[in-house]
């Protein structure tokens, strides 16, 4: 398969733009959709009303979307991106071909556990909306799951995200918080297409993580990435568009892999 759709979610005060060097390494016959999630960049976020925070938060996604896409298309996600993206694939198995995630969180396993991220999302979003914006985009991404990024990259994430509104970040944010988030692995366990999950090395946590998809979705195909942090498509974008391609070629390895960019 030469010629298709790849949808691309980023993450979290990101921007469909965060994707244009990994598109680059692409095939000339894929035609890559990359849209501003709802609250970032250009794109508006609705009042998200009484329904589950997260599932409406999706919703808006697919909203924004359907237009545009073919009957059938191939998603990829990064970090909250990657969670909507395995919520949509689950919600609309009949439209997804093959399903990347990257550094996605399948989800908290208790009540405790995602009242406590409910919790610690609450206060990023006071911290966004009260400012100052400058020491708020450095202290993100201070925190432990960035912890491999050198100043330089520090310096170059924050000077990409420094246009976005803060206000409307932070709104973002508790609509689409992890803690409002069901179990994605029941939903992804049960897709019939090919699916990989990539993490990088340096991404303890993530890494963790992946092997809990890799243990529950039988076929899903985990692929560690020596020497990489949490945001792997930034800092190795043609290593993590081939491994799209071929999952979106259908040519997977089915066993755990490592693969050092």
């Amino acid at each position: 398969m030469s010629a298709f759709t790849l949808v691309l979610l980023h993450g979290f005060m990101g921007r469909g733009d965060d994707w244009k060097a990994l598109i680059s390494h692409l095939p000339a016959g894929v035609q890559c959709i990359a849209p501003d999630l709802p609250g970032h960049g250009d794109a508006p976020l609705d009042p998200i009303g009484s329904n589950p925070p997260f599932g409406a938060y999706c919703e808006q996604v697919w909203t924004g979307l359907h237009a545009q896409l073919p009957e059938r298309f191939a998603l990829a996600g990064y970090s909250m991106g990657g969670r909507i993206a395995a919520w949509l694939a689950a919600r609309h198995p009949e439209r997804v071909t093959a399903l990347v995630l990257e550094g996605a969180h399948p989800g908290l396993s208790s009540a405790a556990d995602r009242q406590a991220r409910l919790d610690n999302d609450e206060t990023w979003a006071r911290r966004l909306e009260q400012g100052p914006w400058p020491d708020v985009l450095d202290a993100w991404y201070r925190q432990p799951v960035f912890a491999s990024l050198d100043n330089a990259r520090r310096r170059a994430f924050i000077q990409a995200r420094a246009p976005q509104d803060p206000q409307r970040l932070a709104h973002a944010l508790r609509a689409a918080s992890l803690g409002h988030q069901p179990s994605l692995i029941p939903g992804v366990a049960g897709l019939d297409i090919p699916r990989t999950f990539i993490a990088g090395g340096q991404d303890e946590k993530f890494t963790f993580l992946g092997e809990r998809w890799a243990r529950d979705c039988p076929g899903l195909e985990l692929v560690k990435l020596d020497g990489l942090g949490h945001n792997c498509h930034a800092e190795a974008p043609e290593t993590v568009a081939r491994i799209i391609h071929r999952t979106c070629c259908g040519q997977q390895n089915v066993t755990k892999s490592i693969h050092s960019p």
